[in-house]
């Protein structure tokens, strides 16, 4: 009897220290596995998650080590920075529409070519898109304006004067009439003479090759620490919701601005004008309206483009414009803007800069017009 008792005593003693035990090293993973009590406590969850995804974005940008781009005013790791910027003269053909890798690009320049087209030239430094094209010719303006970003200029073939230019000057240069970092590409439906693409790696590769400098030389431009509109510091300001530029009755290129995002809405002849990557709409921070002198050159309709030299403009951001005055003194220095007396401070962000032949081309206007 006194043995069946101890070993029930025991029995009980050794379940009670189980017990115990047991609630001491309850595993933190558990508290997940309990079921949630009711639908508030699943909102206050998702909430809190989402804020810890967005206090690790804030750090990532607010990263100490990360330094302002003398491009478009944003930070990036040094790394990034360190390197030469690639400027690529793109095709704007309607058969080559659409183009890839624009909307990764930290400025870029709509410039007229042969009635009645344009062109772009993009300006890529820290950012790099998976692919970029169609890449297109070279005119004498394209690699002045290449210049003045220092850039590894990227085009294939182009004008006899631009090729003089080119030998003139010492571009460094990759023609994709003889590199082997641009290839046809035809999954996307285009022919010859619009579908030449190219990767940035290729082409730095390409450069490296040929023994140009790969680190950067160039002066940028001045930004405001952050965004903010143009009527803080200007009494001269009018409001610009939409922007109409008319290069001629067969190509329009139009912007209209979104207060949510403080950002405008690329439109091209009309239609939304996408990336080839993401098919988003492309947008710009800034947009830079400059006024230049036209000639036609030959029957080909090759044009001069008053590049070098001075002249009027608009600066065109967070829903509003300013008159400005730009100014460039050589081929490879940086076409400078200026409100009056002083250098124009652009919005942190990208730059679209319309080349054109008339100011009274380009329309400024509230939504309502």
């Amino acid at each position: 009897m006194k043995n069946k008792t101890l070993i029930t005593i025991m029995f009980v003693f050794l379940l009670l220290s189980v017990s115990c035990t047991n609630k001491a090293s309850v595993p933190s993973e558990s508290v997940e596995e309990t079921p949630l009590e009711s639908e508030e406590e699943t909102i206050e969850i998702i909430e809190n998650s989402e804020e810890t995804g967005k206090s690790e974005e804030i750090e990532e940008a607010d990263d100490p080590r990360k330094v302002v781009s003398p491009l478009d005013g944003l930070k990036y790791y040094p790394e990034e920075l360190s390197r030469r910027p690639v400027a690529v003269s793109i095709d704007n053909h309607p058969e080559a529409r659409w183009q890839a890798g624009l909307s990764q690009a930290e400025i870029i320049y709509e410039v007229e070519v042969e009635h009645p087209y344009t062109r772009y030239l993009c300006i890529f430094l820290a950012k790099e898109p998976k692919l970029v094209g169609p890449v297109r010719s070279a005119r004498p303006y394209i690699v002045y304006y290449a210049l003045e970003n220092d850039g590894i200029f990227v085009h294939v073939g182009g004008s006899a004067d631009a090729f003089n230019e080119i030998s003139r000057l010492s571009v460094a240069d990759v023609d994709g009439l003889y590199s082997g970092a641009m290839f046809r590409y035809y999954d996307t439906g285009k022919y010859a003479p619009h579908n030449m693409y190219t990767t940035l790696k290729f082409i730095r590769d390409e450069a490296l090759s040929h023994g140009y400098r790969t680190e950067s030389s160039f002066e940028g431009y001045i930004f405001n620490e952050d965004s903010k509109k143009l009527s803080y510091d200007f009494s001269n300001t009018i409001i610009a919701e939409k922007i109409n530029i008319t290069y001629n009755k067969s190509n329009t290129t139009d912007y209209v601005y979104e207060p949510e995002t403080k950002l405008y809405l690329r439109f091209k002849d009309g239609e939304k004008h996408i990336d080839e990557l993401d098919n988003e709409q492309l947008t710009a921070k800034n947009i830079i309206a400059v006024e230049t002198s036209k000639s036609v050159l030959d029957s080909a309709g090759r044009l001069y483009l008053g590049t070098i030299g001075e002249g009027r403009g608009l600066y065109i951001t967070e829903g509003e414009s300013i008159p400005i005055t730009w100014k460039k003194q050589s081929e490879n220095a940086r076409m400078r803007f200026y409100t009056e007396n002083s250098e124009l401070k652009l919005n942190p962000g990208n730059t679209w800069i319309q080349v054109v032949n008339n100011l009274d081309n380009v329309s400024v206007m509230t939504k309502e017009n």
